[in-house]
């Protein structure tokens, strides 16, 4: 990344026709910035302390510590390679600046104001990007595989036959899969010790970018209108064999969320047996003003996304829908499902 202010600032710059400066910090401690960005305009002089993220998700911006957004009485501003309309419309919901080298920024002290969006990111990084996301590891089948390893990283070291029974995918595709995690450093040799998951964090944001499209996608989801939705929250799903996710689990495991949609895992059996004791029907086209329930196929059996607390899927798969639910209302509740389980 060490050009990457340097490309920022430069674009900046072109864009604005303003006299921008930067310094960049070489050598980072943990009190220090990646350094700073200058920006003159006529007698004002405004300036920025850096934090450079190659890539800017959700999951990274929630992990951000909101005291850092002023450091040293300077405002900060994230520096990164892409920033999409939706990452963008988050940044300014918490009052972060940013720049993109595809020549997106929000830059707001007031009386000082720059807003540019809607730039799409030069080819060359698209390239980039895809050859990133396509290894085996975040490909649908190896999407479950990463899934049960960061929901019990003790698997790593077990046979491959193992590996394969729990993420219900071919003997072959494991080792793909595995050796894509080696060669990305997410997987070590360490000795006696065997193999070890390697920085855990940085494999759970890759997983997540990959989720809503090589995950979430694929999973088969019906739409239905229960006779009473207070009923169905009240019932023990576990004597079904179905687990509540998304909002609803998410107000199990936080106590801060009033639920407003709400979906269950089920397998076939399950997803029968809700259907008769629930009397539920399929949503009509034309419905809005009505609770809707969504139940999804689970990616592998249900036992295994069953979370700490009885009748709920596990954090992580909570933590990965609020984060792709794009409502403002879940930002603060994924912080906190990742602050007291997934951290």
């Amino acid at each position: 990344m060490d050009n990457l202010l340097a490309e920022a600032a430069k674009l900046l710059a072109a864009n604005t026709k303003l006299n921008v400066t930067y310094t960049h910090h070489n050598a980072r401690n943990a009190e220090e910035t990646d350094g700073q960005l200058t920006i003159i305009h006529g007698n004002q002089k405004h300036t920025w302390c850096i934090e450079e993220k190659e890539k800017l998700t959700r999951h990274r911006l929630h992990k951000l510590q909101l005291e850092k957004i002023v450091f040293n009485n300077k405002k900060t501003l994230i520096v990164t390679t892409y920033i999409n309309e939706n990452i963008a419309e988050l940044c300014q919901e918490l009052q972060i600046d940013y720049l993109d080298l595809a020549g997106n920024a929000h830059l707001n002290i007031p009386p000082f104001y720059i807003d540019i969006r809607g730039k799409k990111p030069p080819q060359e990084h698209q390239i980039q990007h895809a050859r990133k996301l396509t290894g085996k590891a975040f490909q649908p089948k190896g999407m479950k595989l990463v899934m049960m390893l960061l929901l019990k990283p003790e698997l790593v070291n077990q046979p491959m036959r193992v590996l394969a029974e729990q993420a219900e995918i071919a003997l072959g595709t494991v080792k793909q899969v595995l050796d894509d995690l080696k060669q990305l450093t997410f997987v070590l040799e360490k000795g006696k010790k065997g193999l070890v998951l390697n920085e855990k964090d940085l494999l759970l944001t890759r997983w997540l970018d990959a989720y809503p499209h090589n995950m979430e996608a694929k999973l088969e989801q019906k739409l239905y209108v229960p006779q009473n939705i207070e009923q169905l929250r009240n019932a023990p799903l576990d004597k079904y064999g179905a687990l509540w996710g998304g909002e609803v689990a998410a107000d199990a495991y936080t106590h801060y969320l009033t639920p407003k949609t709400y979906q269950i895992y089920a397998d076939t059996e399950a997803h029968k047996a809700l259907l008769k004791t629930f009397r539920l029907r399929r949503l009509r086209a034309e419905e809005t003003d009505v609770n809707i329930l969504k139940i999804i196929e689970p990616p592998v059996g249900i036992e295994k996304i069953r979370g700490e607390l009885p009748g709920y899927i596990a954090p992580l798969l909570v933590y990965a829908e609020l984060l792709n639910s794009d409502d403002p209302r879940n930002l603060e509740t994924a912080k906190r499902i990742y602050h007291d389980h997934l951290a």
